[in-house]
């Protein structure tokens, strides 16, 4: 109750002052472009002398939210960018700061690149979206390549969030990497029980056509690869922002439902190309069985319409419902499997949708307290058209919505949502919805196998 009164407050104190960009969804902050919380000004000026920082290129990709602070990562695509790991206060979001600079996390040393000829393995290289664990812990995978140069091996890390300290750095072996060198991990889940933290897992999603599995009390992780991890060819093509790309990417967005009664829980995830849902119990995927002798555990759920590809997702426990970031529609979506069995175009529905504010939301989160957080950033144009992205335009935004409000009315909206009463216009409210009117994430990575749906 402490927690949740204290989420409340901030969240109060950071969205007084946002106005709507969505009927479901709020600006709580937004950015032209970035910049960072350096230790100091003569940091900063060295910094941006040497080309270590280069504001124009920094990007934000992914978010994650614990108690007071929301985690922003800033993927090393090009030179000069400062802090990969960052975050920012949630009560920052005031009349004259609703474009908070980032601050590294742990530290401003740790995000550093190394210098030539330094380890790399005390340094937090390249990171892309972030999992959270209810044992207050940071998971985080480092893919070790910075701005196309591979500097060291992907590792996994666990950030106690309490003590800001590392309690697990863990190297991903080459064995668990594709062999031809097209592995990429997008992000990760972690999957843990309050009551026991040592017992937990994490699963790491390779587009290259693979899952990671990495069990934190044994500290072994092992690879298992399936036909439903690979993208349909059918649908790599995406357009977004006026820039067409081609991204055969596969399994992609995880998530995970709340746990069984057996003490296992079912993992929910989809390909970035694809249109198609899967899932499969985690008991399968924690045992020494191979994906060859379970492939038949694995079960295909539904699919949306042509062209509503996705990419992050993230599972509300509470009402079941499974958020999912439309990449290809600027857009937000949704689907309950405790209502509905089967993911299909009458299931699932479209939350939030605008050209402009959710030009391609990167990540979604749906935190402890049900609240769901989007991160849209433009990165296609970014990355592909830079002539076409405007530095002197907002760029960057984060959107939330408490999942109540952001379900009601739609096909995923549960029982337990329909016992809370809408936000009225007489009682303000710092979860009140605003308005938003129009989205995911991908990159070029060959895979040398396809799906076969029909």
């Amino acid at each position: 109750m402490a927690r949740i009164a204290l989420a409340i407050l901030i969240l109060g104190c950071c969205t007084c002052a946002v106005w709507s960009v969505n009927d479901r969804l709020r600006e709580v902050y937004s950015w032209k472009q970035l910049d960072f919380a350096f230790p100091d000004h003569k940091t900063k000026h060295a910094a941006i002398a040497s080309g270590e920082y280069v504001q124009a290129n920094n990007l934000p990709l992914g978010l994650e939210v614990w108690r007071d602070k929301l985690f922003i990562t800033v993927p090393r695509w090009k030179a000069g960018v400062a802090s990969t790991l960052n975050y920012v206060s949630l009560g920052s979001g005031s009349n004259n700061n609703r474009s908070p600079r980032l601050v590294p996390y742990p530290n401003y040393k740790m995000n550093r690149l190394p210098a030539t000829g330094q380890p790399t393995t005390n340094h937090i290289i390249n990171t892309y979206r972030l999992s959270v664990d209810k044992c207050d812990r940071l998971w985080v995978i480092d893919m070790g390549i910075s701005n196309g140069t591979k500097l060291g091996q992907p590792q996994l890390f666990v950030f106690d969030l309490n003590t800001d300290q590392i309690v697990r750095q863990f190297v991903i072996a080459q064995d668990l990497l594709r062999v031809d060198g097209n592995t990429w991990f997008p992000g990760l889940l972690a999957d843990t029980d309050s009551n026991s933290c040592n017992k937990a897992f994490a699963y790491l999603p390779d587009i290259g056509g693979g899952l990671v599995v990495y069990d934190f009390r044994q500290n072994t992780a092992k690879r298992i690869e399936h036909h439903y991890f690979y993208f349909d060819p059918l649908a790599t093509v995406f357009h977004i922002g006026g820039v067409r790309v081609e991204w055969p990417d596969g399994v992609f967005g995880l998530g995970l439902s709340e746990r069984h009664q057996n003490g296992f829980r079912t993992l929910y995830f989809q390909a970035m190309s694809s249109t198609r849902m899967f899932s499969v119990d985690t008991n399968i995927l924690q045992s020494n069985t191979t994906g060859t002798n379970t492939f038949e555990e694995y079960r295909h759920l539904g699919y949306r319409v042509a062209g509503m590809q996705a990419g992050a997702m993230s599972v509300d426990e509470p009402t079941g419902t499974i958020f999912y970031a439309l990449v290809n529609q600027d857009a937000v979506g949704c689907w309950n499997p405790k209502q509905h069995d089967r993911l299909s175009p009458k299931t699932s529905d479209v939350l939030s949708q605008d050209s402009e504010t959710l030009e391609f939301p990167a990540d979604l989160k749906v935190d402890q307290d049900s609240n769901l957080w989007v991160l849209s950033d433009r990165m296609p144009r970014f990355r592909f058209q830079v002539n076409n992205f405007d530095l002197e335009d907002v760029n960057y935004r984060v959107l939330r919505a408490p999942v109540a409000d952001a379900i009601r009315g739609t096909v995923c909206e549960s029982p337990r949502t329909l016992t809370r009463p809408p936000s009225s216009p007489d009682q303000p409210s710092p979860f009140r919805p605003t308005t938003i009117t129009t989205g995911g994430s991908g990159w070029n990575t060959p895979s040398s196998r396809m799906n076969d749906f029909d």
